[in-house]
């Protein structure tokens, strides 16, 4: 985060960098520098952000299949292992219809009873999760 203000004396700077501010210029201020500043800010969050190596995507949809981690739209989505299978088995069938028996035996195993919801209850769960994501306008 880039704080400009009018504010510039040493304690308003140091109050803006401490409330997490990566960076403080103090108005007026040069174009040039204010362009620099950002090229700054947009090369150390490239180099802090790593793309996983082992991952599934869909559109706005991350899975990192050696953390066991999710993000939509940049934003971390907790999942429970049982969660996580489900998606990762829906992500790698991409385009191919799965029966409930498929994914049950898939994400379950093939000892489960086959008369049961489960599988429509974790898809709920999962489309609650997604959609708790707040996307910006």
């Amino acid at each position: 985060m880039l704080i400009l203000s009018a504010l510039g004396t040493t304690e308003d700077i140091v109050t803006g960098l401490d409330c997490l501010a990566d960076d403080y210029l103090v108005k007026p201020f040069k174009l040039a520098e204010l362009s620099a500043r950002i090229r700054t800010l947009t090369r150390r969050a490239a180099s802090q952000v790593q793309a996983p190596q082992n991952a599934l995507r869909l559109a706005d949809l991350v899975v990192d299949l050696d953390k066991k981690a999710v993000w939509r739209a940049g934003q971390a989505i907790v999942l429970t292992a049982t969660e996580f299978r489900l998606l990762e088995c829906l992500l790698r069938s991409r385009g191919n219809v799965l029966s409930r028996v498929q994914i049950l035996e898939q994400v379950w195993g093939i000892d489960f009873n086959m008369g049961t919801n489960v599988v429509d209850v974790y898809i709920n769960y999962l489309r609650k999760r997604s959609t708790s994501i707040s996307h910006p306008a």
